[in-house]
């Protein structure tokens, strides 16, 4: 039986304590939050401010104090200032100081706000979204009146505070630098098709134009483009994008790239350290490089993976897949894979369901799929991407060809993307 500290008590964090009590019932296992809620999920976030969950919803597992409880943990209520990794020891904001046999950093990921000429730390008009109190906080405002709003960043966050405010019936401008809407993620052809739909829904877009300032003004704020125009709204929404939440560790003691660079048991190049969750760089299967990538589903396997290392039952974390499923304003929207991918391009429009599917097939297989408005088919094309990268040159098997047949696929179009 060994002592195990796990800093961050997000998803990574819960499956990581879940994984070591569970592979070792006498583990001491300390978990440090100073969060006041319990482990929740991000993304649930704009769907409590759009009224469609309540607050507890966007906490899965309960509160803290029950899965404490539950799980036999030593709950501490308090922040971690340093991580010191060759003594694997903590120092807290309390002035503890202690030792731990192994020690799993969860300390997940914070939104970026770049610094914007005008913009201060002040400035109560301006939102982020991440946190419960994050929602608390844009909620609070709109039930106050809003009768503009500003987004910047067309991401899979920016899209859901689209939503969120456009539920509450407050004229939304969308707004990226980028030239379309998930821009890591779209093809061209899927990306025009969504902007179509979002126009004709009444939200304005403004894409290929950096933001150059934000001012206060009159109550509410001017914000100025690099192209030189400007809009004012009464709230500006800033979804930028996420940095792994690493200052708690001395570089110069890790690997780092964007966060901590991790090996496929989620150890980092100190001994006993880990690193789960957003906070981390792993192992990427399309680009095979150790790859940020900031999925809810990457989170609980990489946290189980470290917990059941640390009490000596070997596992390995399957990698990082960029892959995302979300669904918005009305749209499902899939994409796996590269957008970068260069190839040969497959396209498919049902005839009568209007649903479309776009994938990109390179000298060893696809490189990447979009799919609109087929949810149903997300599964197996996955499936059918994830077997054409780990065995190059080999077919997708019968079971995922029915698959895609029963989500409505031609059978031309499956042979092209199955390999066959």
């Amino acid at each position: 039986m060994g002592n195990t500290a796990i800093v961050g008590f997000g998803g990574a964090g819960y499956h990581a304590a879940r994984a070591l009590r569970e592979a070792d019932p006498d583990a001491e296992i300390h978990v440090y939050t100073d969060s006041p809620d319990a482990p929740y999920n991000p993304m649930l976030t704009t769907y409590y401010v759009a009224g469609r969950i309540d607050r507890e919803t966007m906490m899965p597992y309960g509160p803290a104090e029950e899965i404490a409880a539950k799980l036999g943990l030593c709950l501490h209520r308090e922040r971690v200032l340093r991580l010191r990794a060759r003594e694997r020891t903590l120092v807290t904001a309390s002035g503890e100081e202690r030792r731990y046999d192994d020690i799993v950093l969860a300390t997940g990921s914070h939104p970026l706000v770049p610094p914007i000429e005008g913009l201060s730390a002040d400035c109560g008009a301006v939102y982020v979204m991440r946190t419960p109190a994050d929602a608390d906080r844009l909620l609070a405002r709109i039930r106050e009146g809003i009768s503009s709003a500003l987004v910047i960043g067309a991401s899979w966050v920016g899209i859901k505070v689209v939503e969120a405010l456009c539920a509450h019936g407050v004229p939304t401008t969308l707004a990226d630098m980028a030239p379309r809407i998930f821009p890591t993620a779209t093809l061209p052809p899927v990306a025009e098709e969504i902007h179509r739909r979002l126009e004709a829904q009444g939200i304005a877009l403004r894409f290929g134009s950096g933001i150059a300032s934000i001012v206060p003004s009159g109550g509410g704020l001017v914000s100025t483009f690099s192209d030189g125009a400007s809009l004012r709204t009464d709230v500006v929404a800033l979804c930028l994008g996420l940095r792994p939440t690493v200052d708690i560790v001395d570089p110069a003691e890790f690997g780092m790239g964007k966060g901590l660079r991790v090996d496929l048991r989620m150890r980092t190049g100190v001994p006993h350290i880990y690193a789960v969750g957003d906070c981390c760089e792993a192992y990427e299967m399309i680009t095979r490089q150790s790859m940020n990538v900031n999925l809810w589903a990457n989170a609980f396997e990489q946290g189980e993976v470290a917990g059941r290392n640390i009490a000596g039952v070997p596992a390995q974390f399957g990698g990082n897949f960029i892959h995302n499923i979300t669904h918005f304003l009305g749209m499902d929207f899939v994409g796996l894979g590269d957008n970068r991918s260069e190839g040969r391009t497959v396209s498919y429009r049902h005839p009568t369901e209007g649903w479309q599917l776009y994938a990109v097939l390179t000298g060893s297989g696809i490189g990447c799929i979009n799919l609109l408005d087929n949810h149903a088919a997300s599964g197996p094309a996955k499936a059918a991407l994830i077997k054409r990268l780990t065995a190059p040159g080999t077919e997708i098997g019968p079971a995922a060809r029915l698959a895609l047949r029963e989500s409505g696929l031609p059978a031309d179009i499956i042979a092209e993307i199955g390999g066959y």
